[in-house]
């Protein structure tokens, strides 16, 4: 008798995947489940959002450690509130009614535990009198204390976004690593783990060079081909379904090394054909299915899409020159991955546009005043755009600067509005990626529009 599981318990675009978890690569396997391993050793593990760092983390933790608490970074969160966090979680293991999961905390920790909590409910009382909501740690929680705390119940603590957290409140956080660390010898299973984006692994430990080597840095990278298929070979299996082989093809494409893009496109197929749980018979998912969730999932991300453009590419009514605008042009242009500063300032090749302008405008371009459409990564000194969507529908809004015939441009005057479902689809399907300067391309790309039109 088969199995019954939830769609979206198989499929999960937004969550960790458990059912429809995929090995990754012996390399990072073996480097992780290492660095897992090694007493002292503390993690800090990075990569592109919804490459799959999250359900890596908890099916290894999960494999390794009793308890794994995490503390979710947001903007705006100081030491404090970190700090807070990560102690109010271990409140399971610390409470009286606490279950034992076959070892049993030490008596002296518990009430321990029980005193500090005990000081932060006084503190906030005295706040609400004072009419303040300041994070106030209190004399008995330190970061050494934290640790025991951590070590005893043999728990393993993780900072998702650590990114987030920025200057002195970093800095502070990094010291607790070291903190960490150095109690390795007294708890050998005592780790925290920072989960960030690409880009961010040094700054967990430019900050003290005694980590150096006490610190593995782990990029998780795009999936490959073959694992994406697995995603989708896993969850028909679950689900009792038959992906047709071009099906399969196609999102594994469409999904451009993202497994959370494959999890969403498979989903989206399952809800549209009223699939919520495993097929009672064989249930066939062919092109047409394909499309209709393909469509869905770019129309919920279109209007997004154009507002992050526009707002990257404002610029005054005043200004004749929009500086923004083309060093965005410029960079698709390039038709690289990453690309330094003045391989963007010297592909403009325009006098009226200063060092220092150039400076101001791709500085705000990595900034959320512009987006954040560009990603700047101090170590290597090279920019990169942020995700391949926005990078394709920049590639969309720019397009139109190109230079055209006079007969393909009255050709589109017929037909302002084009589907941008049609549009994103057709840069996926083309390799746009790739090569954004490939005029074949551009012109089936065009030929398309016009036959479906007319």
């Amino acid at each position: 008798m088969q199995n019954n599981y939830e769609t979206k318990k198989v499929f999960t675009p937004s969550s960790s995947a458990k059912y429809t978890f995929v090995e990754r690569t012996a390399k990072i396997n073996n480097q992780f489940v290492d660095a897992l391993s090694t007493p002292g050793k503390q993690i800090v593990l990075y990569g592109h959002s919804g490459c799959g760092k999250t359900t890596l983390l908890k099916n290894k933790l999960f494999q390794i450690y009793e308890n794994a608490f995490i503390t979710r970074c947001m903007e705006g969160m100081t030491f404090e509130s970190v700090m807070l966090d990560g102690f109010d979680q271990l409140s399971v293991l610390y409470s009286e009614n606490s279950t034992s999961k076959g070892y049993k905390i030490a008596p002296e920790f518990t009430l321990s535990y029980a005193d500090v909590k005990a000081s932060l409910k006084m503190g906030e009382i005295s706040n609400q009198k004072n009419q303040t909501h300041k994070n106030i740690l209190p004399p008995q929680l330190t970061p050494q204390r934290l640790a025991k705390y951590y070590g005893e119940s043999k728990s393993c603590w993780v900072l998702e976004d650590f990114h987030k957290i920025k200057g002195s409140d970093r800095v502070r956080l990094s010291q607790i690593m070291k903190v960490f660390m150095d109690m390795a010898e007294d708890y050998s299973d005592l780790k925290i783990i920072a989960l960030g984006a690409v880009g961010t692994a040094r700054k967990v430990i430019e900050y003290d060079n005694e980590m150096n080597n006490r610190v593995s840095e782990i990029l998780i990278p795009y999936m490959q081909p073959k694992e994406i298929e697995n995603i989708i070979n896993t969850g028909e299996k679950l689900l009792n379904l038959v992906f047709a082989k071009d099906v399969k093809n196609k999102i594994v494409k469409y999904s451009c090394g993202l497994p959370a893009i494959c999890h969403q496109l498979c989903l989206n197929i399952c809800f549209n054909k009223k699939i919520f749980e495993t097929a009672k018979s064989k249930t066939s998912i062919n092109l047409e299915d394909l499309d209709q969730a393909i469509s869905k999932f770019v129309e919920e991300k279109s209007d997004t899409l154009k507002a992050e453009f526009d707002k990257a590419i404002k610029i005054p009514n005043n200004i004749k020159s929009n500086i923004p605008k083309l060093i965005i042009e410029k960079c698709l242009e390039l038709n690289k991955d990453e690309f330094s500063f003045n391989e963007v300032f010297i592909a403009l090749k325009d006098r009226s546009i200063t060092e220092s302008n150039f400076t101001k405008y791709i500085d705000e371009l990595c900034h959320s005043q512009r987006s954040e459409i560009l990603i700047y990564d101090e170590n290597s000194n090279l920019y990169r755009f942020n995700n391949l969507f926005l990078k394709a529908y920049s590639y969309l809004g720019l397009k139109e600067d190109l230079q055209q015939s006079d007969q393909m441009l009255i050709a589109k005057s017929k037909f302002k509005e084009i589907s941008m479902v049609d549009k994103l689809l057709n840069i996926i399907e083309k390799d746009i990626f790739e090569d954004f300067t490939d005029t074949s391309i551009d012109q089936d790309f065009d030929d398309r529009i016009f036959e479906e039109e007319f």
